[in-house]
């Protein structure tokens, strides 16, 4: 046990090397790569908020030593603090892309004790992307990775990590889309330092960016059009149902100063950033929070979801609001099995939603109610598609 202590000891004081940060912000992972036949990799996740979120500190690769850092999709922050401050940096240039709201893929490559390259696939807070018993994840990016041939190659011909967001109705989160399942890249995160490469600056392969929303030059007031974006955002959206709002999460600035340095911010529209943070903890945050948990962990407890909040929310905010967040666990938690119940009606039936709706929602009607029939189709539309089901592979 005193070995296995002092190894312990030993991986955690490299990965503290590695990153920068204190011990507080690092997790353990041991995980297998199913990418690259189930390599094993071992080391620390950084859970710091800042350009080193969700990077990795890879101490071992197959079980030999291969120390590595790997910076990720970074947090991003807003351009004012809680004091409604701005500080916008002096903008040269600033390109506009759409926030889209789904599930982060960061695609990196890391490398073993021989010096051998292997490319594989992250998502925010795991080491690795996989499936969960709250979201197919993997099988997911499986078929757009079929529908995408390029997406292997971004890394390389960009000489650099990509970072993805992978959205769409299948995939639910705050926003509702209209598209089943889709992926866009957002940024390149160079590997050396963890700056950001901005899409425009990209070879992009023919796979689509986030949508551009607009631009500014220097001389532009930055405020008046931050302000008049959130205006225009908070217009178009309004409620979906199910507590989710159809329209825009928010936008993303890529910033350029003048001596080339490139900053990213983020934008979102009052009905949004209330949801989020502007207006305190609360209920639907929460919420959210649990269900962007579920995306890496097995266990949806407290104890998982405080280092998220702890991101937004002062630690004496979060312990006055702990009779809530213990409701909208226990909500959440509800919400997960009952769609366990109807998954596991649908895979009795032996029938597939995607080539046999009517059937199976005719058969399915004999056993949940007729006002549950539209929440249920909604949970088994979000069931991965057949390769040979899928017209699109």
């Amino acid at each position: 046990m005193a070995a296995s202590g002092a190894v312990s000891g030993e991986r955690l004081g490299l990965a503290i090397q590695l990153t920068g940060v204190d011990a507080k912000f690092l997790a353990p992972f041991d995980v297998t790569d199913p990418f690259n036949g189930d390599l094993r990799l071992e080391g620390y996740l950084c859970q710091r908020p800042d350009h080193r979120y969700g990077a990795l500190a890879i101490t071992h690769v197959g079980g030999e030593a291969a120390p590595q850092v790997i910076y990720a999709t970074p947090k991003l922050q807003y351009p004012f603090g809680r004091d409604g401050r701005f500080h916008f940096p002096p903008i040269h240039r600033a390109v506009l892309y759409e926030k889209l709201d789904g599930t982060n893929v960061l695609a990196y490559r890391y490398r073993d004790a021989r010096g051998s390259s292997f490319l594989t696939y992250k998502l925010r807070l795991s080491a690795v992307l996989r499936n969960s018993r709250w979201g197919p994840f993997l099988d997911f990016w499986g078929e757009l990775l079929a529908r995408y041939p390029a997406v292997p190659h971004l890394v390389d011909a960009n000489r650099c990590h990509i970072s993805f967001e992978m959205y769409g109705a299948r995939n639910p989160h705050l926003i509702s889309y209209d598209a089943g399942l889709d992926l866009a890249v957002l940024f390149g995160v160079q590997p050396a330092d963890a700056r950001i490469t901005a899409p425009f600056e990209l070879s992009l392969l023919g796979v689509a960016a986030a949508p551009w929303v607009g631009e500014l030059r220097a001389g532009e007031d930055p405020l008046a059009r931050y302000a008049r974006i959130r205006e225009e955002m908070e217009a178009r959206n309004r409620p979906a149902g199910d507590e989710r709002l159809a329209g825009m999460e928010g936008v993303v600035w890529y910033v350029v100063e003048a001596n080339g340095r490139l900053t990213l911010w983020k934008c979102k529209p009052e009905s949004v950033e209330q949801i989020h943070w502007a207006a305190g903890i609360n209920k639907q945050a929460v919420i959210a929070t649990c269900w962007n948990c579920l995306e890496t962990s097995d266990q949806l407890t407290y104890g998982a979801v405080l280092p998220l909040l702890l991101e937004e929310y002062p630690p004496e905010e979060i312990e006055r609001y702990r009779p809530v967040i213990d409701a909208c666990i226990a909500d959440v938690r509800a919400a997960y099995e009952y769609k366990e119940r109807v998954r596991a009606a649908y895979a009795r039936l032996g029938l597939s939603i995607h080539t046999e709706k009517a059937t199976v929602m005719r058969a399915l009607a004999n056993i949940f109610p007729r006002n549950e029939m539209k929440k249920v189709y909604a949970i088994l539309a979000a069931e991965p598609i057949p390769a040979a089901a899928d017209p699109a592979g």
